[in-house]
């Protein structure tokens, strides 16, 4: 523990009980200062142990009251400690200083710990690379520190500006691309720090789209990862492959090509070693093994777009599934805007669509939806209706290769439906030939 005067100590012991108070009574508060701080900075052993509960009950998505401290933790002082924090909390409030400097106790603390397990492993002889390579990661934990910087509104108006006046220039297009002109228009391309959220049911084409997405920016010089956890990057590859070269997938996985196809297959490889991609097949499901390697590829690649196959498969903490994955959801949304960097995610769909008349997909539909919703700015559903045997639409037009992309929601450019169409030979997405047409009727709601 630090060495401190008693002045020191009192200031510090007014500080954690105020967080504690804070948090406990808007737990939102928690999420905001959480990842900066940890039970070992707190100067009082009590306030350390209930601090200890509150974060492990927030974490998995439970309440944190008097009730459930008291009967954590056996101290006859808990009851009025944790009132006082309470009360405190009435003429206190979190601010980034003292967040600030609360992390900055933390930081010495835990570069001490590192030091010392440092030292071990290469006592112990474990490899001296993978030893570097632990340092590093753990340093960059170390090192972020996030609101430090106190805000600017006249800074701040004059980046709103600039924006304003680039999106004039690029026709209304500020973001990374889709590759789709249709997906382009809507959005505006995909922006930093968005969390996006694409919903499919099984063998819908979600991953095909997440891919199309990430290898379109790659494409563009924007280095993009793909984290797998359901398909092998060799997979992956072929699938990217296919539809670089419009050579049947089946046929480049069984082999059986053609000379004319065969050379397609060899470009498309050419083209593919030239881009910025990178694709992870994932060894371990744990949320906070997918942070820190999407840290390291951000640090270390200076990766822009990332893509994860699928949000249902990475493990978090909580004591139901749907805690588990919305804490999955929370923390990649905070990784976003925490690296300035755009994240999407596939989901699951419930089965319930399967029972409804034309087995159109809603918001609803997402598997363990409600904190999926909350936390995305965009959820993209993928609709092909010739996959439940709707071969023609209302108006008695073949549906053969119809793509319906919903957007189901849009923080920021609202709702709407584009038209796609799918050469499911090649997992290949691509504009409809009439999109100018299709597309004056699928212009975005005004309820953002």
């Amino acid at each position: 523990m630090l060495n401190l005067n008693t002045s020191q100590m009192k200031d510090n012991m007014d500080m954690e009980m105020r967080l504690i108070g804070k948090i406990m009574s808007n737990p939102r508060d928690y999420y905001d200062c959480h990842s900066l701080i940890s039970e070992e900075i707190f100067t009082d052993p009590l306030n350390r142990k209930i601090y200890k509960v509150v974060s492990e009950r927030l974490d998995k998505g439970d309440k944190a009251d008097m009730i459930i401290i008291s009967s954590a933790i056996k101290d006859p002082l808990v009851d009025l400690r944790v009132a006082e924090c309470m009360n405190s909390d009435h003429y206190a409030y979190i601010t980034k200083n003292m967040v600030l400097y609360l992390s900055q106790e933390d930081k010495k603390i835990r570069l001490k710990k590192l030091a010392e397990l440092t030292t071990k492993k290469i006592d112990n002889g474990d490899d001296l690379f993978n030893v570097i390579e632990f340092v590093e990661e753990q340093m960059k934990s170390i090192s972020e520190v996030r609101g430090s910087d106190i805000p600017d509104i006249k800074k701040q108006l004059k980046i709103l500006h600039n924006d304003i006046q680039r999106r004039m220039a690029s026709d209304n297009m500020v973001g990374l691309p889709t590759g789709f002109q249709s997906v382009d228009r809507f959005t505006g391309g995909w922006q930093e720090t968005d969390f996006i959220v694409i919903g499919g049911a099984s063998s819908m084409g979600k991953t095909s789209l997440g891919l199309a997405f990430c290898y379109n920016c790659a494409k563009v010089g924007v280095p993009s990862a793909v984290f797998s956890y359901e398909m092998g990057d060799t997979q992956l590859l072929q699938r990217l492959v296919s539809l670089e070269s419009e050579v049947n997938n089946r046929y480049i996985m069984k082999g059986a090509l053609e000379s004319g196809e065969l050379n397609r297959v060899d470009k498309a490889i050419g083209k593919l070693e030239g881009v910025s991609l990178f694709i992870d097949e994932c060894k371990d499901s744990s949320l906070r093994y997918l942070l820190n390697k999407i840290r390291q590829y951000v640090i270390t690649k200076e990766v822009k777009f990332v893509l994860v196959d699928y949000l249902q498969l990475v493990k978090g903490s909580g004591t139901s599934r749907e805690q588990e994955v919305a804490m999955v959801a929370r923390e990649l949304k905070n990784l976003a805007k925490e690296l300035n960097i755009t994240i999407v995610a596939l989901s699951q769909l419930s089965r319930g669509v399967e029972r409804r008349d034309g087995c159109r997909p809603s918001l609803s539909d997402l598997r363990e939806s409600g904190e999926i919703e909350q936390a995305s700015d965009i959820v993209m559903l993928v609709y092909r209706p010739e996959y439940y045997g709707i071969m023609t639409d209302d108006s008695g037009k073949s549906t053969e290769g119809l793509v319906d992309l919903i957007f189901a929601k849009g923080r920021n450019i609202g709702t709407g439906t584009l038209p796609l169409r799918f050469k499911k030979e090649y997992t290949k997405f691509i504009d409809p030939q009439d999109y100018t047409e299709k597309f004056i009727s699928a212009q975005p709601s005004e309820s953002f």
